[in-house]
């Protein structure tokens, strides 16, 4: 799902499996850099340190959840991006003076590029002769998504952490508003950044409230990040002015750093105040309001008139399912490209202790299409039609009600599984762990988004046989028929 928690869920789960994530894949990239694979190095790092952020943020939300567990995760992931944080600064700095080489067309800023330039190409051949700070930041950050399993976490607590957060970041811009130093705009924009994040975390609770806010505070930390970076331009101006060139060259580029400061510096406090106008308790209740009615009454639908509801009843709306139901227009495509194998084996090192439960009984089920209803948390009612790799899908959102109502019309077409999510690569795997009489039967799927990319993936060696087109192995057919009597596994 990405760096979002679905009201629907657990939010102990899905903490979870955010940290989980954003961990995993900083994890693999610091892989790639060891081994030689990612030959862009700018770009791994800085998605590393990306990760870093986003996962503080997430610790941050949950704070009260974590007690003095926070402090160790947060140590540990500040400590990973730090052992990367020579590197980012060289180039970051590159950048800035490139930025500030569009807007202002001075000879000056030449000579200031030329000598960061050779700083940010020796940073980067520091990493490419095999840096131990890489392997510092790797293990430093998988103690953290250790540390990370043993989080629970209940939903009040994400209203407590997003006030603590606003609470602090508005302090923070009353002081720099005052009191307009480098270090004052830096402290405030660490604080825009947190809260971004975790609103981000929580946009699903009301995307047409959250949403806007995020973007507002994007544009707020992107103008803050940009001051930073002017800042510490400055700084370098004047600890090391020598390097830099001769002080007029020196002089004139400050004076340029710090009249665009004075610019972003204007607009960031107007954009400011609107981000803090109310009082932290009163934007804590708020968010927590959103999220309550998230959880008791689902997702926010369109509203409209009749002409509306048809366009709902036809599936068109993209934001009710992640599924692959749509519709032939603006939203994704019906269609299902999967492949799916049977596992034998699981290796030790994937992390299957969390999972979402589902139970799913189908209505009817032919030769060609099937009709399910499921429970995962949320309800659904989904049609499938073909067989194969390629089948057409359509999904809908049901009500709670809905659902018990059907539910008795599966009896004998029934399946409970745990459903666990985990990245191999570009790829997002789905394995499910089966219960009741299927229990031992575990199958991965992977969906792909077009049938050139289905062809082109090549399964690891612990994947077992291929399924996908066995018609004995479909969730119908498992529901209907049982386990097929050539199913052998390991436990």
């Amino acid at each position: 799902m990405g760096y979002v928690l679905d009201p629907s869920r657990s939010p102990r789960r899905e903490t979870r499996r955010v940290a989980r994530e954003r961990l995993g894949d900083a994890i693999d990239r610091l892989d790639a850099v060891i081994s030689g694979r990612d030959a862009d190095l700018e770009t791994a790092i800085h998605e590393v340190r990306k990760r870093c952020k986003e996962t503080r943020g997430l610790a941050r939300l949950i704070r009260p959840a974590l007690g003095t567990d926070f402090g160790s995760f947060d140590r540990s992931v500040r400590a990973a991006a730090n052992q990367l944080s020579a590197f980012r600064d060289a180039h970051a700095l590159l950048a800035t003076i490139d930025t500030v080489r569009t807007v202002v067309d001075d000879d000056a800023l030449d000579a200031v590029r030329s000598h960061q330039a050779t700083v940010a190409a020796n940073a980067s051949a520091s990493i490419e002769a095999g840096d131990e700070r890489i392997a510092r930041a790797r293990e430093l950050l998988v103690d953290a998504r250790r540390q990370s399993r043993s989080w629970s976490v209940r939903r009040t607590e994400l209203r407590s952490g997003a006030t603590d957060t606003y609470r602090a970041g508005r302090t923070a811009f009353r002081r720099a508003e005052k009191e307009p130093t480098d270090h004052r705009l830096h402290e405030w924009r660490k604080e825009v950044k947190y809260l971004w994040y975790q609103l981000r975390l929580l946009q699903d609770a009301s995307p047409s409230v959250i949403g806007p806010i995020v973007e507002h505070l994007d544009d707020l930390a992107e103008a803050l990040g940009e001051d930073h970076d002017l800042a510490v331009l400055v700084e370098r101006l004047d600890t090391t002015p020598d390097a830099f060139g001769p002080p007029a060259t020196v002089e004139q580029v400050r004076n340029v750093a710090r009249a665009l400061q004075s610019a972003l510096r204007e607009r960031a406090f107007r954009a400011g105040a609107v981000v803090y106008a109310e009082r932290a308790d009163a934007f804590g209740r708020r968010i927590g309001a959103y999220w309550r009615l998230a959880v008791d009454r689902g997702p926010e639908r369109p509203v409209g008139g009749i002409a509306t509801l048809a366009h709902d009843e036809e599936g068109t709306d993209a934001d009710d399912s992640d599924e692959g139901a749509g519709d032939d227009s603006d939203g994704p495509e019906p269609y299902e490209r999967e492949r799916k194998f049977l596992l034998t084996d699981v290796p030790s090192e994937l992390d299957l202790t969390d999972g979402v439960e589902m139970r799913q009984g189908y209505l009817t089920i032919g030769d060609l299409a099937s009709v399910r209803i499921r429970d995962a948390g949320t309800c659904t009612l989904t049609v499938k039609v073909g067989r194969g790799a390629e089948r057409v899908e359509f999904e809908w959102p049901i009500d709670r009600s809905g659902f018990d109502i059907a539910w008795p019309f599966t009896e004998g077409r029934r399946v409970t599984k745990t459903r666990h999510r985990v990245h191999l690569e570009d790829h997002l795997l789905e394995i499910d762990v089966f219960g009741g009489e299927l229990a031992g039967l575990r199958v991965v799927e992977i969906e792909f988004g077009s049938i050139d990319e289905l062809e082109a993936f090549r399964p690891p060696p612990w994947f077992g046989p291929e399924l996908t087109d066995d018609p004995r192995y479909t969730n119908a057919a498992l529901a209907l028929d049982g386990l097929p009597v050539d199913v052998r596994w390991s436990t």
